[in-house]
């Protein structure tokens, strides 16, 4: 009867599982999470999409009112100039609806105090995630449309009128995108950016508005406002 070899695990043999092991740790490590976002990066990137079409919709609207957005015609005429100074932006978006698909892209899917919905019945205050930028202008490019509604003048969330003077002060709350998030500008672009990100934005809107360089410690006879939900 033939008698069969057994052959010993030699140190090649474990040098070269060692090697595969290292080299399958680091694809996991840096190649996988690139094909497989992780659902926080997944969650921005649908965010970015909804603010697109968030500036879409507003800028059909201006298109139809005298490239004027919602905040700079009057009530008679179908917009919202009276109500620019209440602290509810809903009824900007609301004004708004029939440029949009669905009330569904109101909402970010990482706001998990709103709830999104189907329909525009009942409030939509409760369903709405971004803010309104009460300076925004279609003549102004770099002016501020939209937003996260995580923008701060602190490190505290805030609902209402937020009055901005300097650059400097505004920041993103650990809510929502942890000190992250997304603005759109009134050419319809986004910028996704940690605080340091969202100061610049603002501080080339301000420039943009005054013709001028802004300095640190500036402060501004026309702020920039927004109203957030």
């Amino acid at each position: 009867m033939k008698a069969h070899t057994v052959r010993a695990f030699t140190k090649v043999d474990l040098a070269i599982v060692v090697a595969t092991v290292g080299m399958l740790a680091v694809w996991a490590a840096f190649v996988l999470p690139r094909m497989w976002p992780t659902r926080p990066r997944a969650s921005r990137i649908n965010c970015v999409s909804k603010l697109k079409s968030i500036g879409l919709g507003f800028r059909m609207w201006s298109n139809d009112h005298g490239e004027r957005f919602p905040w700079q015609v009057a009530a008679a005429d179908g917009g919202t100039k009276e109500f620019a100074g209440f602290p509810i932006a809903a009824l900007h978006f609301i004004i708004v609806s029939n440029e949009f698909n669905s009330p569904k892209i109101l909402t970010c899917a990482s706001d998990t105090n709103k709830f999104r919905t189907n329909g525009w019945e009942g409030p939509l205050q409760p369903n709405l995630s971004y803010f309104a930028g009460l300076n925004a202008d279609e003549k102004d490019p770099a002016s501020i449309l939209s937003g996260d509604r995580n923008v701060s003048t602190n490190s505290s969330m805030f609902a209402g009128l937020l009055t901005v003077e300097n650059a400097e002060d505004v920041q993103w709350t650990k809510d929502i995108h942890h000190h992250a998030g997304n603005i759109g500008l009134a050419d319809g672009s986004v910028h996704q950016s940690a605080s340091k990100g969202l100061r610049n934005v603002f501080k080339t809107a301000f420039e943009k508005a005054t013709n001028k360089t802004i300095r640190p410690g500036d402060t501004f006879i026309e702020p920039i406002r927004l109203v957030l939900p």
